[in-house]
């Protein structure tokens, strides 16, 4: 019967997070970042080192490029299919919550805890989102709830278990994975004399987990002559955290002093409308401090303690904490509050997640710059186009004008665009309005243009974008755009 359960719950994850994951294009700039380079990896067939835009990208190690390119090959070069791999670890995480709940407790505190993981702000985006965390939070969970298996029951079963998450979710994002270490370690520590744990296959199992990293990480080091871990690791997780990066975070040590407690207010909007309830939840399990709370309250305390001292900060930064926390509101839940108030509050956030994607996202998806050209320039856009654009190269314009042309985006300069759109072949250049009008005031008779207008999403602001397209047509390259006072229609 709670398997059956336990079906319904993923099925209705999947369901939930999958509406209008083809409506909403992907987001700048880190969805498409993700998508284009699992779509290059399938291209080349290096299942190594990722490339964006045929660049190395050392952003994040390469479980979440492999889940995606594994996506494509099924359902195609997709938003949908780059959202996917989040989707399906999203709710598998809601069902291993789900499980362990009812391991500690009973199947109503697990499935209670698999919903309030499921049906939060933060997870409500990123559990659909074409990037890594999701891929990351379920390995950590999994970590987590085999490395308390682990130590109460000294089973080997669970010892292999625990250290071969903790590798996956290292491959999934990095060294953030590897906080149940610290959660075990705790726990082991807290055993009492007479029974101690296994503290010998710690070694083992710090072997094992090495080793799956290294199946990955020296091919990559010697593939980028050491460059994927002097910039994966010492750019983005080093500098990351003594300084800010893309804007992210405090400039200053007085800025960094004030945004200390950012993550405690993010959490209440993050993990609303859970969050009304999480501070008595919090104060009882701090009070009791029962084994399992002790140690889910080390997990969440190191998350939000790592990401609270780094200079970079970002809301879901912390979203590996959130199984914890759904879990120990669970967990209090049964002694203090009714079945009523959690089935209303469960069906009200299920409702915001049914309806906002199904009214909101076509709203969004018009206001959306480059997908909107993709969708004005499909006509226009052949394999053998190529694009550049000037001021405006947003990795979104690579993930949709690739879906038509096997060309790599070129980021042009002003004084570039006149002499790049004069070259042979079939072009595509896209450029601000004013700046099109000033650089090319007349174009040639079989030129087209296309103008769209919406919202910069990184920049937060409105701009109208003009596409110029010289066709493919023999010697078109002679009637350069300074040559002619034809005018192609908008």
């Amino acid at each position: 019967m709670f398997a059956k359960r336990l079906l319904l719950l993923f099925l209705a994850a999947v369901f939930l997070l999958s509406l209008g994951n083809g409506t909403l294009p992907l987001t700048d700039r880190d969805e498409p970042r993700f998508a284009e380079a699992s779509r290059e990896m399938l291209e080349r067939a290096d299942w190594v080192v990722p490339y964006f835009n045929n660049k190395f990208r050392f952003d994040k190690p390469p479980l979440i490029y492999w889940l995606q390119a594994a996506s494509y090959s099924v359902l195609g070069e997709t938003d949908t299919a780059a959202r996917l791999p989040s989707v399906l670890c999203a709710a598998l995480a809601a069902v291993a919550l789900a499980a362990w709940g009812a391991r500690l407790q009973n199947p109503t505190t697990g499935l209670r805890a698999g919903l309030i993981f499921l049906l939060n702000l933060q997870v409500f985006a990123h559990g659909r989102a074409a990037v890594a965390d999701m891929a990351m939070v379920l390995f950590v969970l999994l970590a987590a709830w085999t490395g308390w298996e682990w130590i109460q029951s000294r089973r080997v079963a669970w010892a292999l278990a625990f250290w071969t998450a903790l590798g996956l979710g290292f491959l999934a994002k990095g060294p953030i994975a590897l906080v149940p270490i610290a959660m075990a370690g705790t726990l082991a520590a807290g055993l009492p004399r007479e029974s101690p744990p296994h503290w010998g296959l710690w070694p083992a199992g710090l072997l094992l987990t090495t080793t799956l990293i290294a199946l990955w990480g020296i091919p990559a080091l010697l593939k980028t002559n050491g460059e994927f871990a002097a910039v994966g690791l010492g750019k983005h997780v080093v500098s990351r955290t003594i300084a800010p990066m893309e804007g992210h975070g405090s400039k200053t040590w007085a800025t960094y002093l004030l945004t200390l407690p950012l993550y405690l207010v993010t959490l209440f909007p993050g993990f609303a409308p859970w969050s009304f309830w999480l501070p008595a939840a919090l104060r009882n399990h701090w009070r009791e401090k029962t084994p399992i709370a002790r140690y889910l309250l080390v997990g969440s305390g190191l998350v939000f303690g790592i990401f609270t001292l780094s200079r970079t900060k970002l809301p879901h930064y912390t979203l590996p904490a959130f199984p914890f926390l759904a879990l120990l509101l669970a967990l209090w839940w049964p002694s203090q509050l009714s079945q009523k108030t959690f089935t209303r509050s469960a069906c009200a956030a299920a409702f915001l997640g049914i309806f906002l994607p199904i009214l909101g996202f076509p709203f969004a998806n018009r206001l959306f710059l480059s997908s909107q050209l993709r969708h004005h320039l499909s006509p226009h856009v052949s394999e053998s186009t190529a694009f550049g654009s000037v001021e405006y190269h947003e990795p979104s314009l690579v993930w949709y004008l690739r879906s038509k042309t096997r060309h790599f985006h070129e980021p042009l300069k002003e004084r570039e665009a006149v002499r790049w759109m004069e070259k042979d072949g079939p072009r595509l250049c896209i450029l601000p309005t004013p700046v099109a009008r000033k650089l090319f005031p007349a174009l040639a008779p079989d030129w087209k243009q296309v103008t769209v207008e919406g919202l910069h999403v990184v920049k937060g602001k409105r701009l109208e974008l003009t596409a110029l397209i010289k066709p493919s047509k023999p010697n078109s390259h002679r009637n350069t755009p300074l040559e002619t006072s034809v005018q192609a229609p908008h």
